[in-house]
């Protein structure tokens, strides 16, 4: 039954196709969509456990399941993906053409990612990865945004250098161990500097499509020049695909204490370099894209301190929070995007939802993002303690700074649909959060206060003034530096595994 859970999307995403093609009413376009979106759910919610699809033996079949460690990823997918569904079918014009062909795509980037999610071997989850890669990048591509074509083949030039790399590191892997099973993999595996080299290249091609510091480039474009529900999906979903992967990629093969402390290091410095360039931006959705860079940071926190459950609660709060996010800014912003511009004073509870996912993803208890980062705290040291608790602080000081334009701008008509959206994200991570044991926290109260003295310090010093530049003129420029980057830190990589 597992496997349904990638079957339904693809079928529905070919049912689209055909449909479009005779030319079917919209209803019919719609109500396929929908399915195909939220019968998954249906799955992840009366199965568990693991299975080999066609009853192969362990060593040969593919094997998936749902496990403490995938459900959050899962859960958080589901969630969004139905909220951006619902979201998606007033957003898309079906005057356009296209339209029909961006409902088949955000199904198979449903699909992809659910595959990825619940594979238990290397092969699969990069079969299903990819799938969902393929489909972000043409829809990115269809934004009728300027430089959306640019940002696109960034996106993908970059994105399939680390997928090349990545099969083949899982080809070295395999020829060291004889299998592609997660499981039997970590049960075979012998040391050897084959298999430190794998999991360097692996993990350095993961870490770009996950879009982590230094191998940003590529994310803030692709992020916010996306269609708005487009925006929230790929911010919010689609990479937690890489960051699983890093998960299964530790579990088979755990790195040596040098580089997990390497790691660790490379963590926070996403968290601190992400809130930087959200701070230093005027443009709304490239604020929130930084922040993905910041946020991914406490995902491979957890990872590389070997605590998967709480990187995948994180992971889990910032599909919510961040997918809410996204909705919310493009709502808000339709006209422009620039803050100042645009805001919800004139819409009360758009602003209430705005608010509550701006706690959220600061961290605040009771929300979600006060749970995750408590478990992945729970696993660190005194110093990395100190830097999540940092990380909180600045999170909220560029919150601040949104909100801070936001209530000073007016927004023109938002539907309920859009209300509704923001509403339900908003109170999920809520929801969320208190069904975990999440309880208030006289601390957080001194986090926000700080968080308002240094916004304020920095507006009336004029840090906030500034600007960092944003999307290249000359892809093929930036591109080649961007690789060059990418190479370099691989080597790096390299250098560290190696006894």
């Amino acid at each position: 039954m597992i496997p349904l859970m990638v079957a339904f999307p693809l079928l529905f995403a070919f049912v689209i196709v055909i449909l479009d093609t005779l030319r079917a009413k919209r209803t019919l376009i719609k109500a396929a969509f929908l399915l195909g979106v939220v019968l998954p759910a249906w799955v992840f919610l009366t199965e568990r456990g693991r299975e080999i699809v066609g009853g192969w033996n362990r060593a040969a079949g593919i094997e998936v399941g749902i496990s403490e460690i995938n459900a959050p990823f899962i859960a958080g997918e589901l969630i969004l993906f139905t909220v951006v569904a619902l979201y998606s079918i007033p957003y898309f014009d079906f005057r356009n053409k296209k339209t029909p062909k961006s409902l088949a795509l955000l199904l198979l980037l449903h699909a992809g990612l659910m595959g990825a999610f619940i594979a238990g071997d290397f092969f699969n989850f990069y079969i299903y990865m990819e799938i969902a890669s393929v489909s972000a990048f043409a829809l990115v591509a269809f934004s009728d945004e300027k430089g959306s074509k640019r940002a696109a083949f960034k996106y993908l030039i970059l994105s399939l250098l680390a997928s090349y790399l990545f099969v083949f590191a899982i080809g070295i892997i395999y020829m060291e161990t004889g299998y592609l099973n997660v499981e039997l993999v970590a049960e075979n595996a012998l040391p050897s500097r084959e298999l430190q080299a794998a999991l360097g290249i692996a993990f350095a091609s993961l870490l770009l499509k996950a879009g982590v510091f230094p191998l940003h480039g590529w994310l803030p474009d692709a992020h916010s020049i996306a269609p708005t529900p487009v925006s929230a999906v790929l911010s919010g979903a689609v990479v937690k695909a890489p960051a699983y992967g890093m998960i299964l990629l530790f579990s088979a093969l755990p790195p040596r204490e040098t580089f997990r402390e390497a790691v660790m290091g490379l963590a926070v410095a996403s968290v601190f370099f992400g809130i930087a360039g959200a701070l230093l931006q005027k443009d709304a959705k490239r604020l929130l894209a930084y922040h993905t860079v910041s946020q991914m940071g406490y995902v491979l926190l957890g990872t590389a301190s070997m605590n998967f459950v709480g990187a995948a609660y994180y992971a889990m709060a910032h599909s919510l929070f961040k997918g809410g996010l996204f909705l919310s800014v493009g709502s808000l912003g339709k006209k422009s995007r620039k803050l100042g511009e645009f805001g919800y004073r004139n819409a009360p509870l758009m602003a209430f939802s705005v608010l509550m996912l701006s706690l959220a993803i600061g961290g605040v208890s009771p929300f979600i993002g006060s749970y995750a980062k408590g478990i992945i705290s729970s696993g660190l040291g005194g110093t990395w303690k100190w830097a999540v608790t940092a990380g909180t602080v600045g999170t909220l000081v560029s919150f601040t700074k949104l909100n801070y334009h936001l209530s000073k701008g007016e927004t023109g008509d938002l539907a309920p649909i859009e209300k509704l959206s923001a509403l339900v994200l908003a109170l999920a991570t809520l929801c969320a959060g208190l069904y975990l044991g999440a309880e208030p926290k006289l601390s957080d109260a001194s986090y926000i206060f700080a968080a308002v003295l240094v916004f304020f310090a920095l507006k009336f010093s004029g840090v906030l003034e500034r600007e960092v530049r944003g999307e290249a003129k000359d892809v093929g420029k930036d591109v080649n530096v961007l690789v060059a980057v990418f190479v370099t830190f691989m080597l790096g990589v390299l250098l560290i595994q190696w006894p």
